[in-house]
């Protein structure tokens, strides 16, 4: 007999830098909205809602042979910790992100809760 709950033991890890390489760590803001976390009422920040922009990766193909498509103009949300609520960057500025944090980031099912450290505008001045 196995055990029981091995849920409880088993962590799963989000390779962030992987993710930044495939999408050249480059995306347009979409919006953002203030954050605070209900269980550690200490980890404030903002939302951003993100646009990929690039994906190099080669997904490979379906079942079918077909070829799976990319992330290219689909969203995705980080969550930036740090205090700021409200962050300087604008829709449709280009940002890039800074400093994943790997124990502050979730994996449930198939979606990812990302937290990074800071966001800065790309061509610019730092915006956190």
């Amino acid at each position: 007999m196995g055990l029981l709950n091995p849920w409880f033991y088993t962590k799963q890890v989000i390779d962030a830098d992987k993710l930044l390489k495939a999408t050249r760590n480059v995306y347009q803001v979409v919006s953002q909205k203030p954050y605070q976390s209900k269980k550690n009422p200490e980890d404030r920040g903002a939302t951003i809602t993100l646009l990929v922009l690039h994906d190099d990766t080669d997904y490979g193909t379906d079942k079918n042979g077909r070829k799976r498509d990319n992330n290219v103009l689909n969203t995705f949300d980080v969550t930036v910790l740090g205090g700021e609520t409200v962050l300087p960057i604008k829709k449709g500025e280009k940002v890039s992100l800074g400093r994943f944090l790997p124990d502050k980031s979730y994996a449930i099912g198939f979606d990812l809760l990302l937290r990074f450290a800071d966001v800065r505008k790309v061509g610019g001045t730092d915006a956190k």
